[in-house]
């Protein structure tokens, strides 16, 4: 509902002054703590239609008629704030009901009303209510005298003096019209809708919630779905008594034995339904019961089930006096000592948002924990908040500091009360904030949210103390970890002994305890940036006992209730060593390619007439990679013996590399119709090389590689393979990093026995002088190894995360984006603009985070070694030795034929750098190295230029024929 207050003088003249004036002489000013509500039913004596009368005919908008003081509260489920002209007052919403209240002079509605109305409706049994009838100038009204106690006390501070009601004021910014009804509201795992919390009913137009039955959680969310479970209650050393379900075993039963525990907590405005939403064979508290967990759930105090405390009620101010550091210093410990006596065993932690919040403060603070601890896995986890890119949440947290006293005697945070509405209206006024979609403006656009557990997760919105909300803003607006800040330095060290709030410290978290990290690229409450600086604090954690999981599309509510998160939940405690039994969806066999299911040969090369086959190659260390073979030219030429020749890319880009141009420019196509058996090698983690044997591109470790890799396992597989299928040495052209791999690898005096020739395109290995403004600064500023330590593990150049690292160096002085390519590349003289929107069709392609790492580490130190791990021990642990092995250019065979084709604009292979190989190379027979050298080639220009084949691929293949 809203009210309207006007500046003394009605808002629709005469049809409502009549009216008015007889609300005035009334003597109610001396009913001061009344609740006023009218019956919803047929018999009636102020309905719908004798209300509408009090407002303007025809109009939908809702309106108050205020004059003298007083205020009179109509809400009408049609409204639109944009329809109300004069100062607005949220105090709440409800479809076609209306009630009316006076207090302190002036009329009011209020939330705790719709309750009473359907007490005096028989929906639900008054307790300790008098009902005394009045007869006010002929209307018929109930008025409703307050208990002495009450089960929560949000309404009687967010209703107090109105000298405390925030204003929706004037704006003239033009901004989304808000039905906020209509909207869902999804703030750090809590919903609130109320169209959805409310559906319509025929008798009242409202229902009771489903979720709001006092039968607890286990009889209405666990056993419903056919899993036993049990109901615990914990009291904290400062007196709450909070809520706990067990749930022994899965859905099969079973007798409950040593099973491992796991506790879960949930996140800022809900509870531990939150674990419980999805289908049982998702939702992550029934699946962990399955794969042989002792599953345990959390409620935190104030909401539903933990409104308990020993000597205080929810109606007393001091009930609501915490932040989250009291769950902190009792809450976590007080459950954590409950399940440790009750199982004899270390926990497992599982937390969302604030879960993690609380989970991360308590792991720096209380290292008596420790000893009933046994691994934490952190979705979307909260330790920083000042860079994150929710505007809404921004717009709040700033209006909530800028209005601390009132915040701290409103004492209650509830989403549905008038104070809370009132902030969520302020918010969307605000330039910048778009409340279209209130869901996403908060926690980000959710790739993968289930549509019936979004609408159940509406029905368990929570409260929380204002205080803990004053917290929360503090982090937003300070960008600090700290505990409450009383902004008053004596008040801080009445608490503290110091005139600021004391910090949290990351770095006194045991670097060898056990923490699983999950976040999402469009997480707008957690942020990436400040899960940088959160992994900035774990910066000397034992890396084998600390894990990032980056997933690109998850947002905030993902995490709890994304269909998609199945195969990792079963996941989240194989890091700690300690796992229960694996679900089927741990068993993962080799994926097939994704993408189109007709492959290169059936997209590229059968369209152009040429024959095609599929291959598969799986190298020793479990990778499954694709191959194509092109066996004859367009004349459909068989004869046997036809030379084989593999064609390698280069970085970022699969083998559709060498099949872009039309088939008498490509080289592929070239060399089939010359009488070649050309093969396609596609790189692991390309498009259609993401096999693997056991492993899933899911997995951190299916990208726990670099170059070395390629050199060790990927190269000698596929040489090898064409190899064993043609009978014959083969000729190898490579483009980039297909070049680095190659002379990497004769540089080891590898695959030479299979080897007839090679030809190296913009050749790669030292490349300490590149040019590239992108290369650069990338390396320079260590962006790379930022991703990895963020758990970004799979570089993808199309994802979100890489996206901002591309705008953050395209912001730096000196770098021109505005031709992506040339900035990279370097400017390529000799592209067709329509091969470039093809190449942007199928290019670039996915690698290992960990070898764009490596190649900055070239680029920094300007040599060709292996990856350094930046750490004596790793590196000895790896090679044996301090520093990584070099690889000696110096040691190719001088006998080996080597054409070398590079050029004079290339920003990454610069000609400085080719001079560094070519010096390598001295000594290498005169007749047995080729060079091409083309001034206006730069990078792309040798696998993509119109006039390739007249300059490079013609040599080369006359190259071949000598061989």
């Amino acid at each position: 509902m809203q009210r309207l207050r006007s500046r003394g003088t009605s808002l629709f003249g005469s049809i409502a002054a009549p009216l008015i004036k007889k609300k005035a002489v009334n003597t109610w000013g001396a009913v001061q703590d009344t609740y006023v509500s009218t019956k919803l039913k047929d018999n009636s004596q102020l309905g719908h239609a004798e209300v509408k009368k009090l407002v303007d005919p025809g109009s939908s908008a809702a309106a108050t008629i205020a004059t003298a003081g007083t205020t009179l509260v109509i809400g009408d489920d049609q409204c639109d704030w944009n329809s109300i002209q004069d100062e607005i007052y949220v105090s709440d919403f409800y479809n076609n009901s209306y009630g009316l209240g006076w207090r302190g002079g002036r009329w009011y509605a209020t939330r705790k009303f719709r309750r009473e109305q359907m007490k005096l409706l028989g929906q639900i049994k008054p307790k300790r209510w008098q009902l005394a009838k009045i007869n006010p100038t002929g209307w018929q009204f109930q008025f409703l005298r307050r208990p002495l106690t009450r089960s929560r006390a949000s309404e009687s501070s967010s209703t107090k003096t109105s000298e405390k009601t925030l204003k929706v004021k004037d704006s003239t910014t033009a901004h989304t019209p808000i039905k906020i009804h209509q909207s869902l509201i999804l703030l750090s795992g809590s919903a609130v809708a109320s169209n959805q919390l409310f559906p319509h009913k025929a008798q009242d137009g409202m229902d009771a919630l489903a979720a709001a039955t006092d039968d607890g959680i286990c009889i209405t969310l666990v056993k419903t779905q056919g899993y036993a479970c049990e109901e615990h209650t914990v009291t904290t050393q400062d007196g709450y008594i909070l809520s706990m379900q067990r749930i022994p075993v899965g859905g099969s039963g079973g007798v409950p034995g040593k099973k491992p525990p796991v506790l879960l907590q949930h996140g800022l405005l809900s509870d531990a339904a939150t674990w419980l939403l999805l289908p049982s064979d998702q939702a992550l508290a029934f699946v962990l019961a399955d794969n042989g967990f002792d599953v345990w759930l959390a409620n935190t105090r104030g909401t539903k089930y933990s409104h308990g405390h020993t000597p205080l009620s929810a109606n007393d101010s001091s009930y609501w006096n915490w932040s989250w550091d009291e769950l902190v210093t009792y809450e976590l410990p007080a459950m954590f000592r409950y399940v440790y006596k009750k199982t004899g065993q270390k926990l497992h932690y599982v937390g969302h948002s604030q879960g993690t919040l609380i989970a991360l403060a308590a792991l720096s603070k209380d290292k008596t924990l420790l000893n009933m601890w046994r691994s934490a896995s952190l979705l979307a986890p909260l330790a920083y908040a000042g860079k994150m890119t929710s505007q809404f949440t921004r717009a709040a947290a700033e209006d909530v500091i800028a209005n601390v006293p009132y915040w701290l005697d409103v004492q209650e945070f509830d989403l549905l009360g008038t104070a809370a509405i009132q902030l969520i209206v302020d918010a969307c006024k605000k330039p910048g904030v778009d409340c279209s979609d209130l869901q996403s403006a908060i926690a980000g656009h959710n790739c993968c949210l289930n549509p019936s557990s979004s609408v159940a997760l509406l029905a368990h919105g929570e409260p929380s103390s204002t205080k803990n909300i004053i917290h929360f803003s503090q982090m937003v607006t300070n960008g600090t970890f700290t505990m409450y800040d009383y902004n008053d330095e004596n008040e801080n060290r009445k608490f503290y002994g110091q005139p600021t709030p004391p910090a949290y410290k990351l770095e006194n978290i045991p670097n060898d305890f056990p923490l699983y990290l999950f976040h999402g690229g469009a997480d707008a409450l957690c942020d990436v940036q400040d899960v940088q600086l959160l992994l900035d604090g774990l910066k000397y954690h034992n890396r084998n006992n600390l894990w990032v999981k980056y997933i690109d599309q998850y947002a905030h509510i993902d995490f709890v209730i994304g269909y998609n998160m199945v195969g990792t939940r079963t996941k989240l405690f194989s890091v700690s060593g300690v796992t229960a039994a694996s679900g089927e969806e741990d068993a993962k066999a080799a994926l097939s390619p994704t993408g189109s299911d007709d492959g290169i040969c059936g997209s590229m090369v059968e369209t152009q007439s040429y024959a095609c086959e599929e291959h598969t190659v799986t190298t020793q260390d479990g990778y499954i990679l694709s191959m194509q073979r092109i066996p004859s030219g367009r004349s459909g030429e068989t004869s046997g013996n036809k030379p084989p020749v593999l064609l390698q890319h280069g970085l970022l880009m699969d083998a559709i590399t060498w099949l872009l141009l039309p088939p008498e420019q490509s080289l592929a196509f070239l060399l089939a119709d010359n009488g070649y058996d050309v093969w396609l090698a596609n790189t692991r983690g390309t498009k259609y090389s993401r096999g693997h044997v056991s492993l899933s591109p899911d997995d951190s470790i299916y990208w726990d590689w670099t170059w070395d890799e390629l050199v060790a396992y990927d190269l000698p597989a596929t040489v090898q393979y064409v190899h064993d299928q043609t009978g014959q040495k083969l000729h190898y052209v490579g483009h980039s990093l297909g070049t680095l791999i190659a002379l990497a690898s004769f540089s080891e005096d590898q695959l030479m026995n299979n080897l007839r020739s090679a030809a190296l395109l913009s050749p790669i290995a030292y490349v300490g002088q590149v040019t590239s403004p992108l290369a650069r600064n990338a390396a320079e500023n260590f962006l790379a190894e930022g991703l990895y330590w963020l758990g970004l593990d799979e570089f993808d150049p199309k994802g979100k995360a890489v996206i901002k690292l591309l705008k953050a160096i395209c912001a730096k002085p000196g770098v021109d984006c505005t031709n992506l390519l040339t900035s990279f590349t370097g400017q390529n003289c000799c592209l067709n603009s329509t091969i470039v929107d093809v190449f942007l069709d199928h290019e670039p392609q996915a690698t290992a985070t960990k070898n764009m790492i490596h190649i900055a580490q070239m680029i920094r130190t300007g040599t060709i070694t292996m990856y350094d791990y930046d750490d004596e021990g790793e590196n000895m642990k790896h090679y044996g030795q301090a520093n990584p092995p070099a690889y000696n250019m110096t040691s190719i065979p001088n006998d080996f034929p080597l054409f070398l084709g590079y050029g004079g604009a290339d920003a990454l292979s610069d000609v400085n750098d080719v001079k560094l190989l070519l010096d390598s190379l001295k000594d290498h027979d005169g007749d047995k190295l080729v060079t091409l050298y083309r001034d206006d080639y730069a990078h792309a220009d040798y696998v993509m230029a119109e006039n390739a084949k007249q300059v490079v691929y013609d040599p080369l293949m006359a190259f071949f024929k000598l061989q």
